[in-house]
Order: structure tokens, then C-alpha cells, then sequence
């Protein structure tokens, strides 16, 4: 009887697995199968690839409502939903397209197109984003309108968005919030771009999703996809750049099984010091970087798991005024220097229930920074900040075709310890607690959303004493926020219309607050002030999206009002030969846009024409202009794609021209910047070959030479200028099989 039971159970548990759906992908125009679409599933972060007829053979098909993505180049993107319940042998039509303007977005909580959602979110392959080969991820994403960076040298890099920057941007990545002491500018993202699969940048307050500090913008990485169900996927590339004699190595392999995948990623960059025109090498701007990235995920019916752990290590050279410029070329880091090792832990659940889902997000941070001034082995500066997170996020079914939910609370505990002799801001605990409510409304062209949102944030610093003296008072307060969003859509055949309402929250940070010391990074005497209260914004955010077969053009026009806006003032002091710098507040508006177009010609099918141009204008109530804003900025590039089938073949190539305005609204302590225009130019080709797939990229970036200083440079004070010509080749191998 037992042997019974087992064999029969077997016998089911192996048909259960076997079962599978068929799915097959059209042209709507000639009812011809596409073959090699793609098609993927947002809450599964797995996908498969149509055979030569444009089937799918899709294993175990979750037996419920289930949100499908289907793309193939030269289509528009199709994102729909199927119950694999009751619907059988599904066939599904794409419409022609000349080129990709829409990209699905994870960011928002239904994972739609970016035409179908109500507030604008840029969108951006890191593929994409990495062809004019950026040296750091931050610069990678300031070529998305209305981004920029606030840069140190090459390896250091912040994102600025619309003129905000530092504590004021929240980061996203394996699912879950990023903390890294975001509020210095002197080290970077944080954030490798190894097993980074896009970005999605969120401009203005969106504090009802992600919690406090979302005051100028979000910036959330997307993980890279899982392998194609049943294949293995491998890849290996390197890259050398001229100026630093700079160089970029990584690797990846994801492999896909039934129920299981796994990720795993690995990268070695390094750098020497970077030179300007006239050959002079800008000293100590050295840095490197080791990253390793991986990720296991598990699907049932009712279950989806993703595991996920990063580990990232920086290095940096810190340059000062009197050592500035070198003619050798080093590697070895010299004093003073720092260190910053991140470490990322992500547990991420989703719960079918019927119709409805619930996503748990736990996630555990720790950044641990060190300066080292006086020796090499012996830190001055060692804080270790760690952050435990939960985010909780109930989606409901949809009503009546038109009416859907989404429910959650965020939460938030961190530390912060000082285990050095140089203290920058005292020992410190924060405790973060939120929740939210989001209504969506979907009737025939009409898209509506709004919500509510409270959060509240504690701080609990530690009295600090230098002998008999005060450093650091003990510190305790609450701040409280309430915020709101209000928004609606309008698509047209060809227009789409958006208009939101946002409000933004965020208490200030514990620099802000308790800083008492010199910062070696900025060179400033930093100075808190324990009496500021909570920033507080409202923007309101216009878009008009026209789209044809051939055209694309877009304008983004804004206005943010930021009440009790903190910032620094120079107080005409020096302590310790350094310039004293206070914290204050005033309420503060910024507005701007950016406003851009991509033009395909109908009968050069090679060629691509796009261009955009970012604004923004930044002051206090009484027209004082506030402190870096970086310039204006217009982008333009001219792409020529082929589609040749050779053995080695040119893909495509690229002119790019960045002029800069110049920037004459400056802060107290700031000084003009000059415009300057800048020349990239880029191609790619590829080997076609069973053995060796290979792609090579290369290019010149700064193709004349010129001599610039971007106004968001923080060695701009120093008069040192950025990065001269940049020649740069890389190699990438792709090998792919099924299993």
C-alpha cells in the first residue's frame, strides 16, 4: 500500500511538473508568428525567449491572474494580463514599431508601460546607459534628463536631481532602501553596476511609496533578470580607458531551472589619476572598486522568493589644495585616502492570495567608512552605520474593471558607530515607521491616482565629550510628517496628458543637526543646529507625451516649493585653518523641465536623431539663488543602427554633443561657471561566431581636448578641471545554451 502511495504520488508530482501552456506571439498587421520574442513576468523576475514559429512553451503557468510582458525589436511592447486558470493556448498580436520608446516600470506598484502610468518616470537599460562607457554609475545615469552628478575627480560620483541631491534623494536597490551616510558628497553611490538591469528615476517628492527623505527624487535599481527559463547564460567583459589608464572587468552567470534561478556577479575596476588637457595628472583622484553581486529566487503558485546579497568595496584618493597635480602615473593609494565597504542583505517574498498579492521586503545594510590621514593601517575616521529595513505592500484585485488598491508601512533601524579617533557625528540610533494607502482608477482613457501617507522619524544621539568638553549634547526629538499625492493620466491616440500633486517629507539628518568638526571631504568646518524642523515640499509636475510611428516628443515642465529648506551658510569664520560652515533653513523654490524629441526618418531606417534639454532654477523666497544647481544643459545624438547578418559586423555608431550653459545664479560662496560643449563618438561592432560571440565597443570621450570645469565639480574650488581626452575599447563574450 505505502508503495502505492509513493509511486503514485510520484506520478503525479512529475506531471505536475511537466505541465505546460502554449503561448504564441503574431504580427497584428500579417497574422505572421514573430519568432524570438521575449516575454517576461514583472512579479516572477523571470522570462523566455519564442522558438522559430513564435511559441512559448511555458512551464507550470502560475494558475491564477498573472501580469505578462512580450517584447520583440521592431514591435511595440505589449503588457497584458492572462488567468492561466481558464485561459488556454494563448496568442498574442504585436503592433509594428520603428523604434523602443517604452519600457515597463517596476518602480511603480503594477509594473506597467511608461505610457500607461500616471506619474512620469525615466526609464533606462543600463546597456543603454553604459555605451558612452561612464566611469561610474552615477555618471551613467546623469545623462538622463534632468540628472546630473555631483563628481570628485572620475571615481566619485552623487546624483543630482532637478537641483537636489545627498539625503534629500532616496536609493533603492535589490528591493530595498540604500543607507550609506548618503549625506556626504565626498564618497559615491554606493552602488555597483554589476547585476544591474536598468534604472528608473522618479523626479519630485515621492514620499508616499518609498518614506521620508524622498524629497527630491527616487532613484531604484532594478535587478538584473534571472536567465530564460531552462538555459544558462554566461558572459565576460573588459574595458580599458586612456585617460587614468583606467580599466573594467566583469563577469557574469545566471542559470534558470524549473522553479529555480541564481545570479552571480563579480567586478575589478581601477583607476590611476586622471589627467587634463595639457597631460597633467590631478593627484590622489586614483580609486578602485570590487563588487559581487548574487541572487537566488524560487517560484511556486502561491510563492515567489528572492534571496539577494551585494558586497562592495571602494577605495579613494581624497585630493587637497597643496598637493594638486602630478606627472607620474600611481595606482598605490597615499595618504589620506578612504575606504567604504558596503555589505547588502535582501529577502524578498510575494504572497498570491486569489487575485490579490502581498510583497515583504526585509532588508539589512552595512556601511563602513574609513579615513585614513595620518597612517595607512590606522583609520582616523571608522563609522559603521547599519540599517535594518521592512517593507510590507498589499495589492488588491481590481473592481469593477476600474478600481485597485495598494497598502503598506515601511520601517526603519539604524545605528551609527564610531569606532575611530576622529568623530564626524556622534554615536546615533534612528527608528523610521510609516504607512500608506493608494487608490488607482483606470476608466477607457482616463488614469487617476491618489493616497496619504504619515511617517515618523526618531533620533537618539549620545552626548560625546573631548575631555571637559562638549562636543557632541545628548539629543532626542520626533519628527512627524504627513503627505499626500493626487494625479491623472489622459491617452489619446497619440497624446498622452499627465498632471500630479505631490508632497514630500524629510526630518533633518544627524549632520545636520549635531556636526561639530572639520570634514576633511569638503574642506568645510561643519556646524549643526539642533533647532531646525522638518523640510517640507510640494511640486507640481506637467507632462504632454506625443508619440507616432517616426516621432517621439516630450515636455516635462515643474514647480517645487520646499518650506524650511536647510542648507549651508558661510559664517566668516576660520577654526583650525578651515572655513566655518552653519547649518540654516528658509523656505526655497525650485522650477524648471526638461523637454526633449527622437526622430527616426521613414525612409533612413538607420538613422536616430534625439535631443533634450534640462532647466532648472533654484532660490529662496526672497530670489537669493541657491548653492549648487547645476547648469542647463541640452543633449543631442545622432545614432546609426545597421542590421547586418556578416561574421563581423558594424552595429552601431554615435555622435554626441553635451553643451552647458553658463551658470551665473550662484550661491554666497560660490563662483561662475562658463559654458562649455563637449564632443562623444562611439561604435559597435559585433563577431558573429558559435565559439566566440563577441562584441567590441570603442570610442572617444572629450574628443578635443577641452579644457572645462562643470559647476557641480567639488574640485571647482581648487580651479582644477575635469577629465581631458579619453580613448576607450572594450570587450564583451556572451555565451548562452539551454539545459
Amino acid at each position: 500500500m505505502l508503495r502505492k502511495i509513493i509511486f503514485t504520488s510520484l506520478i503525479v508530482f512529475i506531471f505536475s511538473n511537466a505541465f505546460s501552456q502554449t503561448i504564441k506571439v503574431i504580427d497584428k498587421k500579417n497574422n505572421e508568428s514573430i519568432p524570438f520574442a521575449e516575454i517576461y513576468f514583472p512579479e516572477l523576475n523571470k522570462g523566455l525567449i519564442s522558438n522559430q514559429d513564435g511559441i512559448f512553451e511555458l512551464e507550470n503557468p502560475p494558475k491564477r491572474k498573472t501580469e505578462i510582458v512580450i517584447s520583440s525589436l521592431g514591435f511595440k511592447t505589449l503588457t497584458t494580463y492572462v488567468d492561466f486558470s481558464v485561459e488556454k493556448n494563448k496568442i498574442f498580436a504585436l503592433e509594428e514599431s520603428h523604434f523602443k520608446l517604452n519600457e515597463v516600470v517596476i518602480s511603480v506598484p503594477r509594473g506597467n508601460l511608461q505610457n500607461e502610468n500616471v506619474v512620469s518616470i525615466s526609464t533606462r537599460k543600463l546597456t543603454k546607459l553604459k555605451e558612452k562607457s561612464p566611469v561610474t554609475l552615477a555618471e551613467a545615469i546623469s545623462n538622463i534628463p534632468g540628472v546630473d552628478q555631483n563628481s570628485t575627480g572620475t571615481g566619485i560620483g552623487k546624483p543630482v536631481i532637478r537641483g537636489l541631491s545627498g539625503s534629500r534623494i532616496v536609493t533603492y536597490t535589490q528591493g530595498i532602501r540604500l543607507e550609506n551616510q548618503q549625506w556626504g558628497s565626498e564618497h559615491g553611490l554606493g552602488v555597483g553596476d554589476v547585476g544591474i538591469g536598468g534604472v528608473e528615476v522618479i523626479k519630485g517628492p515621492a514620499s508616499l511609496l518609498y518614506g521620508a527623505d524622498a524629497l527630491g527624487g527616487v532613484l531604484f535599481f532594478n535587478d538584473e533578470k534571472y536567465a530564460n527559463n531552462n538555459s544558462v547564460e554566461t558572459f565576460a567583459e573588459s574595458k580599458f580607458l586612456s585617460n587614468g589608464l583606467a580599466s573594467y572587468n566583469n563577469v557574469g552567470f545566471k542559470i534558470s531551472k524549473h522553479k529555480f534561478s541564481f545570479n552571480a556577479f563579480g567586478a575589478y575596476n581601477s583607476s590611476a589619476d586622471y589627467s587634463i588637457p595639457g597631460n597633467k595628472n590631478v593627484y590622489n583622484t586614483r580609486f578602485d572598486e570590487k563588487n559581487f553581486k548574487a541572487s537566488l529566487g524560487y517560484s511556486t503558485d502561491i510563492w515567489v522568493t528572492n534571496l539577494r546579497y551585494s558586497y562592495l568595496v571602494n577605495n579613494f584618493g581624497i585630493t587637497e589644495e597643496d598637493s594638486l597635480y602630478t606627472s607620474k602615473t600611481e595606482r598605490n593609494f597615499e595618504l589620506p585616502f578612504q575606504t567604504i565597504v558596503n555589505n547588502n542583505l535582501s529577502f524578498e517574498n510575494t504572497f498570491f492570495i486569489k487575485n490579490s498579492r502581498i510583497n515583504l521586503v526585509l532588508g539589512h545594510t552595512s556601511n563602513n567608512r574609513k579615513e585614513f590621514e595620518e597612517h595607512k593601517e590606522t583609520p582616523g575616521l571608522n563609522m559603521i552605520l547599519r540599517t535594518s529595513t521592512y517593507n510590507l505592500k498589499w495589492y488588491s484585485d481590481t473592481y469593477n474593471n476600474m478600481w485597485s488598491f495598494v497598502a503598506g508601512s515601511q520601517g526603519m533601524y539604524q545605528t551609527n558607530t564610531n569606532k575611530g579617533e576622529e568623530v564626524l557625528i556622534p554615536n546615533a540610533t534612528t527608528k523610521d515607521i510609516g504607512a500608506f494607502v493608494m487608490a488607482n482608477f483606470k476608466l477607457n482613457n482616463l488614469s487617476m491616482q491618489g493616497g496619504v501617507r504619515v511617517d515618523q522619524r526618531t533620533i537618539d544621539a549620545e552626548k560625546f565629550m573631548d575631555g571637559s568638553s562638549v562636543v557632541f549634547p545628548d539629543f532626542n526629538n520626533n519628527y512627524v510628517g504627513y503627505n499626500y499625492s493626487l494625479g491623472g493620466a489622459y491617452t489619446l491616440e497619440k497624446s498622452t496628458f499627465r498632471l500630479n500633486v505631490s508632497s514630500g517629507f524629510r526630518a533633518p539628518n544627524t549632520t545636520e543637526l549635531l556636526a561639530n568638526g572639520v570634514h576633511e571631504g569638503s574642506n568645510q568646518y561643519l556646524v549643526g543646529n539642533k533647532d531646525l524642523i522638518s523640510e517640507n515640499a510640494t511640486q507640481i509636475d506637467f507632462e504632454y507625451d506625443y508619440t507616432c510611428q517616426h516621432f517621439h516628443f516630450s515636455i516635462n515642465p515643474f514647480v517645487n516649493k520646499i518650506n524650511n529648506y536647510i542648507y549651508l551658510d558661510p559664517s566668516n569664520r576660520v577654526v583650525d585653518n578651515t572655513d566655518v560652515y552653519e547649518y540654516k533653513q528658509t523656505d526655497a523654490i525650485l522650477y524648471g523641465g526638461e523637454i526633449g524629441f527622437h526622430y527616426h526618418p521613414h525612409y533612413v531606417h538607420w538613422l536616430h536623431i534625439s535631443s533634450d534639454f534640462s532647466t532648472v532654477f533654484a532660490e529662496e523666497i526672497d530670489g537669493t539663488p541657491l548653492p549648487l544647481i547645476p547648469q542647463n544643459r541640452l543633449n543631442t545624438t545622432i545614432r546609426a543602427e545597421f542590421k547586418q547578418n556578416r561574421k563581423f559586423s558594424l552595429k552601431n555608431v554615435f555622435v554626441q554633443n553635451t553643451y552647458k550653459f553658463e551658470q551665473n545664479r550662484v550661491g554666497l560662496f560660490e563662483t561662475e561657471t562658463p559654458s562649455y560643449s563637449l564632443i562623444n563618438v562611439g561604435a559597435k561592432f559585433k563577431l558573429a561566431s558559435k565559439n566566440l560571440p563577441l562584441q567590441i565597443t570603442t570610442g572617444v570621450k572629450n574628443l578635443f581636448d577641452t579644457k572645462y570645469t562643470d559647476h557641480l565639480s567639488r574640485l571647482k574650488p581648487f580651479d582644477i578641471p575635469n577629465q581631458g581626452i579619453n580613448f576607450y575599447i572594450g570587450l564583451k563574450v556572451n555565451f548562452d545554451h539551454s539545459i
